[in-house]
């Protein structure tokens, strides 16, 4: 399978595009799961594995964030006192072994896209 992978703009970086052949064990490994209704019972079938994870309300992702264990974090969000976690219906994920770094592609897309970063995530 051929992809295309694209990374912004990031530090007066240009935006680079590249396209690599990836073996079926690749291609799984760099796909998104699907959305799943944010409850016990969808995160239940969360991997306990690294990645990057997307929390969302009813019409836009609300939340980027990275873990060492999706499942464990997701669990950690459902029952949380944060108001703006709380108010999430949905969430899907994206296995990696470099977490921080796809977070951090994540935000940079997102606030490239949209001026700004998902509602909940913080800005440091």
């Amino acid at each position: 399978m051929v992809q295309q992978i694209s990374f912004p703009q990031t530090n007066g970086y240009k935006p680079l595009t590249m396209t690599v052949k990836l073996s079926q064990s690749q291609k799984d490994i760099m796909s998104y799961s699907d959305w799943a209704p944010f409850n016990k019972d969808s995160i239940s079938k969360a991997p306990e594995k690294a990645g990057v994870y997307f929390l969302g309300s009813e019409h836009e992702t609300t939340y980027i964030g990275a873990a060492n264990n999706i499942k464990k974090i997701l669990e950690e969000h459902l029952n949380t006192n944060d108001s703006c976690i709380r108010r999430t219906v949905s969430f899907c994920y994206h296995e990696t072994l470099f977490p921080e770094a796809e977070e951090e592609k994540q935000l940079t897309e997102f606030q490239y896209e949209h001026g700004r970063l998902p509602k909940c995530n913080k800005s440091s």
